[in-house]
């Protein structure tokens, strides 16, 4: 009863957001024309950092053929970092979750006469995400499934949910007269991040380095602590290899009883330090499709633990698939029904199999 409450209360804000503040920006009947597009707004306020690791050629490929359009991100804090180092981005302005707070940040970049923004945010906006697009104003402005919107200029309203991610991407760039981009994903970082990592990898001096990320934002794509010490102890009977287990700092007390004189805890307070030691292990092993990615774009020997979406439209285990071909994808095997749709019920012994093939 209460999610339903929940659940018309959410619908009738969107609507009233729409009626309040849903109007075209500027001038009516815009086409989209390169020549006109000096600057390029890309809304990534999700704050996903996944996502923000496969988007990453967009400002590349632009940039490209584009030299002289300015490329500006509007992030939030965590996937700032991603992006922070990207010789592709010029500007990178950061927003939080409070839309009020953050009005100082639009008005400059409304200042910055944005010709063309891309929202990628596929649902129906809320009141914020319209008063934001309303104060940054752009010229064109290109967003997906809103049809029904005056605020958007063209609505992309192609089918995406069955597809990989870079075919949403490579479809803006499209858009822009870009064919055939190189949908290669880019991560740079500092050498302070890299000899953090280097300091950290190079002390162990065994064949393989095997790097596991046993946590991920969702409960049912972790890994228990017992499923963990299990699968690292089938790995170190098995293979001369040390073990990182990677964790952020706040979950380092979670793994801390499972290090030993062949595996170490990797805590890293920033995301590129991890990206770091991703950069020279020589697999990874992860539930968390952020990790996945970042392992992509190193060509990284991958194992990668999803859910079964194999009766959902939305093919979630493809839309975010590892996109490696040095990656191996496993999932959770619910047909006959007597497994739930957790990573947790993955076999370590099929985790293992897939170990073997790859290293």
């Amino acid at each position: 009863m209460l999610k339903l409450l929940q659940t018309k209360i959410k619908s009738l804000k969107t609507s009233l957001a729409k009626k309040v503040l849903d109007e075209k920006i500027g001038k009516s009947n815009k086409t989209l024309t390169m020549a006109a597009i000096k600057s390029v707004l890309f809304l990534r306020t999700d704050g996903k950092i996944g996502d923000t690791v496969v988007s990453s050629f967009l400002y590349r490929e632009i940039k490209r053929k584009y030299p002289n359009v300015k490329i500006i991100v509007l992030c939030g804090k965590s996937n700032k970092e991603i992006l922070k180092h990207n010789k592709n981005v010029d500007e990178l302005y950061e927003v939080g979750s409070c839309l009020f707070n953050d009005i100082s940040v639009l008005k400059k970049l409304r200042k910055q006469n944005i010709s063309l923004a891309v929202d990628f945010f596929p649902f129906n906006p809320r009141f914020s995400r319209l008063l934001m697009l309303r104060i940054v104003s752009p010229d064109f402005l290109i967003g997906f499934n809103k049809t029904s919107y005056q605020t958007y200029d063209l609505s992309v309203n192609e089918d995406f949910f069955r597809v990989h991610i870079t075919e949403t991407y490579k479809y803006i760039l499209n858009l822009l007269k870009i064919d055939n981009p190189n949908l290669k994903y880019e991560i740079p970082f500092t050498s302070k991040e890299e000899n953090i990592a280097l300091d950290l990898i190079n002390n162990h001096k065994h064949k393989h380095k095997i790097v596991i990320n046993p946590f991920s934002a969702s409960k049912h794509r972790r890994l228990s602590i017992k499923k963990l010490k299990e699968l690292i102890d089938l790995i170190e009977n098995s293979f001369d290899c040390r073990v990182f287990i990677l964790c952020q700092e706040k979950n380092k007390g979670k793994v801390i009883s499972l290090e030993n004189d062949r595996t170490v805890i990797a805590s890293f307070g920033a995301i590129l330090e991890s990206a770091a030691l991703i950069k020279y292990a020589d697999i990874v092993i992860t539930p968390d499709t952020s990790i996945v990615h970042i392992a992509a774009a190193f060509d990284k020997k991958t194992i990668a633990l999803y859910r079964d979406y194999s009766n959902s439209y939305e093919k979630t285990d493809t839309i975010w698939g590892p996109n490696n071909p040095n990656a191996v994808q496993l999932s959770v095997d619910t047909k006959d029904g007597a497994l739930a749709n957790d990573v947790e019920n993955i076999s370590n012994v099929d985790i293992f199999k897939a170990l073997q093939k790859i290293l």
